[in-house]
């Protein structure tokens, strides 16, 4: 028995469900943008949390209080 390869599949997602987390998270920011007062930071989000794949705290602090630092 290989569990082996069992780990490696339960580590990686199927792309399926990247794609629909990433479909979530894409209408979350659409939505954020929209609300008064994040118009500026749901993109900067967007681009964090979608485009460069990032989840650690620092980045998304960042990203939210851009004029903060």
């Amino acid at each position: 028995m290989d569990t082996t390869k069992d780990q490696d599949e339960a580590a990686e997602p199927p792309t399926k469900v990247k794609s629909v987390a990433a479909t979530i998270l894409g209408e979350f920011f659409d939505t954020l943008e929209k609300e008064e007062g994040f118009g500026e930071i749901a993109p900067r989000l967007r681009k964090v949390v979608l485009e460069d794949g990032v989840f650690a705290e620092p980045t998304i602090r960042a990203a939210l209080f851009s004029d903060a630092s």
